[in-house]
This record gives C-alpha cells, structure tokens and sequence, in this order.
C-alpha cells in the first residue's frame, strides 16, 4: 500500500483526480512561519512503515503560497534520501524557479541562472519539480509543467 505526504494543499485534490484516493494522503505539522517540521515527516514516515505502509512521495514549497515559508527542503531531502522516498518540490516564486532550472538541468529548458539563496537550499536535490510558464514567462494561457531531474553521472 502507498501513502502521500503532502504539505502543499493541492495533492490531496491531484491524489483524487488520478484515482489514489486521499485517505491515505497525510499533511505534516507546520510550524509558526508555515514551514514543513522535518521532524514531524520522519516520525510519520516511521509510524506509517510500521503500519505497514510504503511511503511514496513528499511534497515541500519553497516559498508557500499564504505565508512565502520556505520548507527546509535539504533536511526533507535528508529524510528522503534516507527512506527512499520520492521528494518533490512546488517552488511558488519566480527566484527559485530560475534557480531550480539552473542547478538541476532538467531537459535544458532554461538558461537563465541567479546566485544560489540560503532559502532554496536543497531544491537541487529534489527528484521533481514543478514549473509553471504562466508565472515565469508570462504565458497568456495557464500551462504548467512537472520537471524530472536527469541523472547526469
């Protein structure tokens, strides 16, 4: 059995739509500023295995829709990395969109690049992330895209 990990609010609804089902879709406590606790994630990721479920899929933002927290995505990616367990970002802001192409070289879509900020570290090591042409590149119709990092080695 598979169970989501979300903090976005949106894969309880994309967990639906793709026929998963949401019950075991689980949010993971925030703390003040709105951001993911790591700690949390890895105390439900080992209740859960416990229970006998597989974790599938974490989801962290950098920088969330209502508050602009920024979840402490190397230490999600920690967690990760440690359980096997597929780590996705949804970067709201421009910034770390740029960023995320520039450092993950997902499909070359992208040659523009900023100065690596302390907010997004970590996003480099997420296995997908998702971007959004509407936002960045001014498109006049809503589109988006879901990227993969290459392995490059």
């Amino acid at each position: 059995m598979e169970f989501l990990l979300p903090s976005h609010y949106s894969i309880k609804s994309a967990a639906a739509v793709c026929g998963i089902g949401t019950d075991l879709c689980f949010n993971i406590s925030n703390d003040k500023a709105g951001r993911m606790i790591p700690e949390e994630l890895e105390q439900k990721i080992i209740e859960c295995k416990k229970e006998g479920l597989v974790p599938l899929f974490v989801c962290a933002t950098a920088g969330t829709t209502v508050y602009g927290a920024m979840d402490p995505i190397d230490k999600i990616a920690d967690i990760c990395e440690r359980h096997k367990i597929w780590l996705h970002v949804d970067p709201v802001d421009f910034r770390y969109r740029i960023l995320m192409l520039s450092s993950c070289r997902p499909l070359g879509v992208v040659a523009y690049c900023y100065r690596r900020n302390i907010a997004t570290t970590g996003i480099e090591r997420a296995n997908s992330v998702t971007w959004n042409p509407h936002k960045l590149m001014g498109a006049l119709l809503q589109c988006s895209a879901c990227l993969f990092k290459q392995d490059v080695s």
